[in-house]
């Protein structure tokens, strides 16, 4: 009698448990059923960001994923292999016979975020998919946001280090920043070919007699698709404890190539040379392109 109690028991706890299970999976069908928005940009390598939008329409059951995504709520294509499991979410966006998006992505309640893989961009970069529960009419609960584009910090940055050697004299440092290949343009000297031309001109001319300062609001910063960024501005010259020779100010614009994850200055252009007629002190933000 006991072992036909046990066996019934056993049976009751394994019919329990399967409707757990499955009311888990319903609760899993309603958390991604239904409409999603958000972003997909694309993050080069240069720190660059092209910013899109996603639209997916979803519907689950038993795990498999189907509906329809796009970049806008009137641009859908159906998807395929699309599956639900442990909390993660994957299809794929035929695009033509030999292309496929594919994407992998992490589901927390309402919000889903990972990667795409498939769509034509450089080595180094990748795209990433930021989306949030919509209701029928594509609205989410709070504004679309995008990865930010960190090319104008990077290109200023190598400005400063450029010309912190410059300024100290680190011709080591202003070395690994300078292409072998190097064209610089000077409005008064013209044209020098070569690292070595440029960086003995530096030795014999500006070590501890000039110091290069950016003005302030100057800089802007433009990506060069497949290659890497041209930087504009204007900058100062002064010649400390020399006073008397004056403060000179020119524009400039660099090319830098980004190469295997190492950035080089490759063409620079120094031009429209004067006497500055900005005072030095003063302070205000530089601009973002």
């Amino acid at each position: 009698m006991f072992v036909v109690r046990w066996i019934a028991w056993s049976f009751c706890v394994a019919v329990a448990l399967a409707g757990i299970d499955q009311s888990f999976g319903q609760v899993l069908a309603e958390n991604i059923s239904g409409k999603w928005v958000g972003s997909l940009d694309t993050v080069h390598s240069d720190g660059s960001v092209d910013l899109d939008q996603a639209f997916l329409s979803l519907a689950v059951k038993d795990g498999v994923v189907t509906g329809t995504a796009g970049n806008s709520p009137n641009d859908q294509s159906a998807l395929t292999s699309g599956k639900l499991m442990n909390n993660r979410v994957t299809f794929d966006i035929p695009l033509g016979p030999d292309k496929v998006v594919k994407f992998d992505l992490g589901l927390d309640g309402n919000h889903m975020h990972g990667t795409a893989t498939g769509l034509p961009v450089e080595d180094g970069s990748h795209i990433v998919v930021d989306v949030r529960r919509a209701n029928s009419e594509w609205q989410g609960p709070v504004p679309i946001t995008h990865v930010p584009d960190h090319l104008f910090d990077n290109v200023a940055a190598l400005d400063e280090k450029l010309f912190g050697a410059y300024n100290h004299c680190d011709l080591a440092t202003m070395s690994s920043l300078i292409a072998d290949d190097l064209e610089f343009y000077h409005d008064k000297t013209g044209l020098s070919l070569g690292k070595k031309v440029f960086l003995d001109a530096i030795r014999d001319n500006i070590c501890g007699k000039v110091q290069r300062e950016l003005i302030p609001g100057s800089l802007e910063v433009y990506r060069l698709d497949h290659y890497g960024a041209v930087e504009i501005g204007s900058h100062r010259f002064v010649h400390p404890g020399h006073a008397e020779i004056g403060v000179g100010e020119a524009k400039f614009i660099t090319v830098w190539r980004l190469k295997d994850g190492s950035w080089q200055m490759t063409r620079a252009i120094s031009y429209d040379h004067e006497a500055s007629k900005v005072d030095a002190s003063a302070k205000t933000p530089a601009s973002r392109h």
